[in-house]
C-alpha cells in the first residue's frame, strides 16, 4: 500500500502544483488512499520531494509547490507530457481502460504508461491510435482512470 501510495504522490505532484501536506493528504483521500499529515510527511521526506517557489507566482504571494529532484521524475514527467499532449479521452469499464491518441502516437504512450511501472498496471497494448490499459483490479480501475484524466488535464467526475 505504501509502494502505490507514493507512487499516487509523484503522480500528483507531477500533474498539479501542491501547495501543503494537507493539500497532498486531501487529494490522496480523493483517490481512495487514507493517509495523515504525519504519512504524507514521511512519504515526501522518503520520495525526496522539495518545495520550490512558483515561477508565475507574484513575489507577494510566497506560494511554493512540491517537485521531485531525482531521476524518477524523468519518467513521470514523460507519462504527464505525453498523456498531456496526446491523449484526447479516456474511457473505462470493469478493469480496462481506453486511451484514445491520434494516428501513430498510441505507441509511445503505452511506452511511457509502461515505464512509470504504476503498480495497480498489468500492462499495456498500444495499437496506431488506442491503447488499451489493464488494471490489476476492478476496484483500481477508477482511480487509475482518474489518474490519466488529471494527467490529460481534466477533471473527470
Amino acid at each position: 500500500m505504501k509502494d502505490r501510495r507514493q507512487r499516487a504522490i509523484l503522480t500528483l505532484v507531477a500533474t498539479r502544483p501542491i501547495h501543503s501536506q494537507e493539500e497532498l493528504a486531501a487529494l490522496l483521500e480523493a483517490q481512495g488512499y487514507s493517509a495523515t499529515q504525519a504519512t504524507v510527511s514521511r512519504d515526501i521526506k522518503e520520495l525526496g520531494l522539495v518545495k520550490v517557489p512558483i515561477k508565475d507566482a507574484h513575489e507577494d504571494d510566497g506560494l511554493f509547490k512540491y517537485v521531485v529532484p531525482s531521476a524518477t521524475a524523468s519518467y513521470v514527467s514523460r507519462l504527464h507530457r505525453v498523456v498531456a499532449e496526446l491523449v484526447t479521452s479516456v474511457e473505462g469499464a470493469v478493469n480496462l481502460i481506453v486511451l484514445r491518441t491520434p494516428p501513430g502516437s498510441a505507441q509511445m504512450v503505452a511506452s511511457a504508461i509502461d515505464e512509470a511501472a504504476w503498480p495497480e498496471i498489468l500492462g499495456t497494448v498500444g495499437g496506431d491510435d488506442t491503447i488499451l490499459v489493464i488494471v490489476r483490479s476492478t476496484d483500481e480501475m477508477p482511480v487509475i482512470k482518474q489518474r490519466f484524466s488529471d494527467l490529460q488535464g481534466e477533471s473527470a467526475a
